[in-house]
């Protein structure tokens, strides 16, 4: 008996073996801010729509800044990419590809609605659009990020064409877990008083 309580237990305790993902992949992307599709005096570009931000498909390096990304001209901070994840997830590594003379900060929401600073990103210097990663030093919980430019370098023509967020979704039990898992304990203490009772 005592091994099958410890079967159980064992099984109750075990989660599933995750391996590591882009769980930003198809989340929702919302543009806040009225500097979007600005080129400045690069005159007229060509938009990509927001949610190709979480495509997946990074474009070749050195691409132009205001061709086939979301782009944006302003203010650091005036202008920003929410990307709403799908469900929320350890995160414990950045990836983007951006206009490559400029920062971006980052911040994520967490599971309680609340907004937090993470990291400021910083593409690959070469000219156009270019790769950058960041790895966390602890894994944060997420629902969301939020992308804006940052001081510290480049023009204030921003463009960001991939985000992705790597870690893993953080499971949600069905209730049907629940009810299983309560049979199987009732199941094991009726069981072990009847055993008792014997005795």
């Amino acid at each position: 008996m005592k091994k099958l309580a410890i079967a159980l237990a064992c099984l109750a305790c075990a989660g599933s073996a995750l391996a590591d993902t882009n769980v930003a992949m198809g989340g929702g992307v919302t543009l806040t801010g009225s500097g979007f599709w600005n080129s400045g005096e690069w005159g007229f570009g060509v938009p990509a729509l927001p949610s190709s931000v979480t495509d997946g498909v990074y474009l070749p390096i050195q691409t132009q800044w205001n061709l086939g990304t979301v782009f944006w001209t302003g203010d650091y901070g005036a202008d920003s990419l929410t990307i709403t994840l799908n469900q929320a997830a350890m995160v414990k590594q950045l990836n983007i590809q951006a206009d490559n003379d400029n920062l971006y900060r980052i911040q994520y929401r967490d599971q309680a609605n609340t907004w937090h600073d993470l990291a400021v990103m910083a593409p690959h210097l070469s000219w156009g659009m270019d790769n950058g990663s960041t790895t966390l030093d602890t894994p944060v919980a997420a629902t969301a990020f939020m992308i804006s430019g940052a001081a510290g370098r480049g023009d204030n023509h921003f463009a960001v064409s991939e985000f992705q967020a790597i870690g893993t979704v953080i499971p949600v039990p069905e209730p049907a877990t629940y009810a299983m898992l309560g049979a199987g304990l009732g199941l094991l203490g009726w069981t072990a008083r009847r055993k008792q009772r014997r005795s």
